[in-house]
């Protein structure tokens, strides 16, 4: 039960990272048209550490 619990959270946090580095993205583009690019670190560092939890709760509690 724990194993399917932690794939649930792993994937819940990798599909949170994506959409984070996907908005980053987004408006990295949106910059560059405007002239202005901008890439934001502290939102990728952001997704990663998610990602990372993520990965942890799915090491934890199932064993992998």
């Amino acid at each position: 039960m724990a194993a399917g619990f932690a794939d649930c959270l792993y994937q819940a946090a990798t599909i949170i990272a994506i959409l984070i580095v996907m908005w980053d993205s987004v408006s990295f583009f949106d910059g560059l048209i405007q002239g202005d690019p901008i890439i934001r670190i502290s939102a990728l560092l952001l997704a990663g550490v998610i990602w990372l939890i993520g990965r942890g709760c799915r090491y934890v509690l199932a064993g992998r």
